[in-house]
């Protein structure tokens, strides 16, 4: 995967746009949800002194109140889901989120006073939103950022994140279909996200 592809996904995930698009407050408009999210990923986890295994905890408490990971996990198994048990999908669930975390975390680093501009918001079906942007670097280079959002209760949640048209859904859905298809099963899949978390754990 590209670097700088993974790098924008951490940094959506972590500080969003810069200000709500509408005047419209409140988790039940998009742009506002995501500007609350940007106020928090930067002031509680960017910009704070803290030691990083905190920050990497705040980034894990982020992630599970801002994202579905349920239904991204759904997404990413596909056809393969009917083929599991229920111990199998809680072990999937968690390992999935160590991944994300653990891989994200790691990047922390990078973060060099970027930007999210917020351009449109557009509906997405019933119950969604696409929010568009684009993270502006400090060079003045652009990179295009599509937050995928879906309607839970009164609030919003994200399920998707599209950096130059690249999914970071569809990205995992594609590596983990390879891995189950090679032969190793879901048992194989769940064996390797171990061994995975494993090695960015000891690499941290």
């Amino acid at each position: 995967m590209r670097a700088h592809i993974l790098f924008a996904w951490l940094f959506v995930v972590m500080i969003g746009p810069t200000a709500p698009l509408h005047a419209q407050s409140g988790a039940s408009d998009p742009a506002a949800f995501i500007g609350d999210f940007s106020q928090k990923g930067i002031s509680d986890i960017l910009a704070a002194d803290i030691p990083n295994n905190e920050k990497q905890s705040r980034f894990r408490d982020m992630f599970d109140q801002y994202f579905d990971i349920p239904y991204i996990g759904r997404f990413v198994l596909g056809r393969y889901l009917r083929l599991t048990d229920e111990g199998q999908r809680d072990k999937f669930g968690t390992l999935f989120e160590d991944v994300i975390v653990h891989t994200w975390s790691r990047r922390f680093s990078e973060y060099d006073g970027q930007t999210l501009k917020v351009n449109s918001t557009v509906d997405d079906g019933d119950n969604g939103a696409i929010v568009k942007s684009q993270i502006v670097g400090n060079d003045g280079s652009n990179i295009g950022v599509d937050w995928r959002l879906r309607k839970r209760g009164t609030t919003f949640q994200v399920v998707d994140v599209i950096v130059e048209g690249v999914s970071m859904a569809i990205t995992y859905r594609q590596e983990y279909s390879t891995v189950i298809s090679r032969g190793g099963g879901f048992d194989g899949l769940l064996g390797e996200m171990q061994k995975q978390v494993d090695n960015l754990k000891g690499a941290g």
